[in-house]
């Protein structure tokens, strides 16, 4: 165990199951809600005290938890492990499940930044997806987070909704503007299989925007925030000056994180490990062993795109030769001479003799950028 590491603690309950969702979550069990805040207390007991520059507690959706459970697992977290001074605490939050009393719980224990679910504030597109909020909602969750002192709020967007269209894009971040949250993280429109969204889509009940559609609201997208001040520093993350993600800019970068719950990851010395997916499998295995996670072995080529896949979401951190060598323990500029050449032909990277950046047709088509560093 590292002697610095940021925490990660999972809560995989939710009200309702969202149409394209495919995180480990799940609607329904509010019975292992008690027995799984035992189980975290365990695994936390459990694994090595590390100092965590920043602590984030996602989901599914935390706020769903009750209140007074979550007051013990934030207790635990704080008596357990060394929290830096000015750390980074986010809990996310989904509107409609986050009451002022949790707000004040929140407050009282570390946690001082939100990121709230909000997708869309049209009322239709969220039922249609299976969001279970109003837009009414979504704004009375962003204001009660400002009046409980939460001065750092990030909120999440969706694009590319069946039945948005660009108007609908539009409007929905004017709304957003008019909130001006510190962070926003906006996100495209993924079909993701075995979802109830696939499944729609695949019976032709439900039509997607193209890539051409989906490219052109992307781009809006990015102009409306970096008109109003944002800076866009990750593929779906935009910041006011400061207010950047330190959390997951220390996991894009490869920095040590420990995962913690059913479902979590952890990145320790150079070695991945998972929790089990399972809840009730999850809370089994903290009851016979404390821990519940086992290592991921994986191959030097995974490794590699793992790394990729992360640091390459950093669009305006150029990538530098030396720093990815000395991570991968190889000369990388020599093994991937062949698609960086192909790369810059084609417009997706700049580059210079000691290191690459992403242009804006490769941050629109990150995919095909890994595509071709997979091919080695």
């Amino acid at each position: 165990m590292p002697e610095k590491a940021s925490l990660y603690i999972h809560i995989p309950f939710c009200r309702s199951k969202c149409a394209y969702c495919d995180f480990p979550s799940f609607a329904g069990l509010e019975r292992l809600m008690e027995p799984y805040g035992a189980a975290l207390a365990r695994e936390i007991d459990a694994t090595p005290k590390v100092v965590a520059p920043t602590v984030y507690i996602g989901g599914g959706t935390p706020s769903h938890f009750p209140a007074q459970l979550m007051e013990k697992v934030l207790g635990r977290i704080t008596d357990h492990f060394s929290i830096e001074e000015g750390a980074e605490f986010t809990v996310e939050a989904n509107p409609g499940t986050a009451s002022e009393e949790l707000f004040d719980i929140w407050r009282r224990n570390g946690v001082n930044r939100l990121s709230i679910g909000v997708q869309s504030f049209n009322d239709r597109l969220l039922k249609n997806i299976g969001r279970g909020h109003t837009s009414a909602e979504a704004r009375e969750t962003f204001a009660a987070a400002r009046a409980a002192g939460f001065d750092n709020v990030s909120l999440d967007l969706i694009y590319g909704l069946p039945g948005q269209g660009m108007d609908g894009l539009k409007k929905d971040m004017g709304t957003l503007l008019e909130l001006r949250p510190e962070h926003v993280s906006v996100y495209q429109l993924i079909l993701e299989e075995g979802t109830p969204l696939e499944k729609m889509v695949g019976e032709g009940t439900v039509r997607l925007p193209d890539d051409d559609e989906t490219c052109e609201m992307g781009d809006a997208v990015t102009v409306a925030l970096e008109e109003a001040g944002y800076c866009h520093y990750e593929i779906s993350n935009y910041a006011l000056p400061g207010h950047e993600c330190r959390h997951n800019t220390a996991c894009w970068l490869g920095k040590p994180f420990l995962g913690l719950g059913s479902g979590a990851h952890s990145f320790l010395n150079g070695r991945r490990l998972e929790n089990p997916v399972d809840v009730e499998k999850y809370i089994r295995l903290t009851q016979s062993q404390g821990c519940a996670s086992s290592e991921i072995i994986t191959d030097e080529k995974a490794c590699i795109m793992d790394y990729l896949i992360m640091r390459l979401r950093l669009i305006n951190k150029d990538i530098e030769y030396e720093e990815v060598s000395n991570a991968l323990n190889i000369n990388f500029k020599e093994r991937f001479k062949t698609p960086l050449v192909k790369l810059q032909s084609e417009k997706y990277i700049t580059v210079t003799n000691s290191s690459l950046r992403l242009s804006k047709k490769g941050i629109q088509y990150l995919d095909n950028v890994l595509l071709e560093f997979s091919k080695v």
